[in-house]
């Protein structure tokens, strides 16, 4: 393999390692955008951990296609490289773009769900007023005859165990 070849999947690796580095970043952005309650937030650890297995596989992936599946010892290393220079060099910038973003999406949408979620409540709610207000007439009839029924009943029973 010729030098700058491998000089070149040497780079190559460098910036997945620095995209490595701003998926999650995003991922964690993402993730503490949402309300505090969210179920998202509830399961952050298992959605990083499966983010972190997708990103592995695309790493290999991009290993495989680079070199045909023979990887040396410094690609893991370029990779760890690059995710270090977006810590250093890139995470200002790139988090600053990833928080526009997510306040032109992100935020509007869980605004949009929630909004739909509340006018769903809201309707429910209605529908179950209307439904007790038309049902408690006969509730207060059905409890009035059976709490009268049942003292009549007792009362005979108390009475044939006494004869």
């Amino acid at each position: 393999m010729i030098v700058s070849q491998q000089f070149v999947q040497l780079l190559v690796m460098v910036v997945s390692g620095i995209a490595v580095g701003f998926i999650i970043d995003s991922v964690r952005l993402i993730v503490f955008s949402t309300p505090k309650k969210s179920s998202l937030r509830k399961w952050m650890m298992v959605l990083e951990l499966l983010t972190w297995i997708l990103l592995g596989g695309l790493t290999y992936y991009l290993l495989f296609w680079l070199k045909d599946g023979a990887w040396r010892a410094y690609d893991p290393l370029a990779q760890i490289a690059g995710i270090f220079l977006y810590q250093t060099f890139f995470q200002t910038f790139l988090r600053f773009m990833a928080r526009i973003v997510v306040n032109i999406t992100w935020r509007p949408f869980w605004f949009i769900v929630r909004l739909i979620i509340a006018i769903i409540r809201q309707i429910l709610q209605i529908f179950i007023k209307i439904a007790a207000f038309v049902l408690r007439p006969f509730v207060k009839i059905y409890s009035y005859l059976s709490y009268t029924l049942l003292k009549k009943i007792r009362y005979i029973k108390y009475n044939k165990r006494q004869q």
